[in-house]
């Protein structure tokens, strides 16, 4: 269980690091390195998503008997895998990515109900624990939906300008909340 433990902790590090890299690569790393960051930053950022969610199908099995929770929770997981493989296969085989911005969302999505479902159904962990579950379920599960929604969200609009920003970086935000509780 040590193991697990040591093993949960640099997974969520390794995600929140490579979330930070890709949300300010010219601020880390210059410009020539910063800008061959942006470029593979959905395939750093589907990469990031495929480890989630294999870890989250993995940790669940190192119980000896799941629960209708546990098992949901593995469900949800094997949707993450799912759509991060879609993610990846679309962005470096195929071309269309004008709607990488759907399996993005619908795999944050997925994670999410994963966390609410545990926050609100399990017994094995004390009430703090379930309470931050649920928050972090329910706040990546608003910026999924979001993400499906909008591909670019309006966040400022001052006299005939108006500034956006991508679903990258709301997806960026998601997965720091997730490396927070992973």
């Amino acid at each position: 269980m040590k193991k697990l433990l040591i093993l949960e902790i640099l997974v969520g590090l390794l995600t929140l690091i490579m979330t930070i890299v890709t949300m300010y690569p010219f601020g880390l790393f210059g410009i020539r390195n910063g800008g061959i960051i942006l470029v593979f930053g959905i395939i750093i950022s589907g990469i990031t998503l495929l480890m989630v969610g294999i870890f989250r199908s993995a940790n669940v099995f190192s119980y000896g008997t799941l629960s209708l929770a546990q098992k949901i929770n593995v469900v949800t997981s094997v949707l993450v895998v799912a759509m991060a493989v879609a993610i990846l296969y679309f962005q470096i085989v195929a071309t269309g990515s004008g709607w990488l911005h759907f399996l993005f969302g619908a795999g944050l999505l997925s994670y999410s109900v994963g966390r609410v479902i545990i926050g609100a159904f399990t017994r094995e962990h004390n009430l703090g624990l379930r309470a931050f579950n649920l928050a972090i379920g329910i706040a990546v599960g608003v910026l999924s939906v979001i993400v499906i929604l909008f591909p670019l969200v309006i966040i400022s609009s001052i006299t005939g300008t108006q500034t956006y920003i991508p679903y990258g970086y709301l997806t960026r935000i998601a997965l720091i909340l997730i490396g927070l509780i992973i």
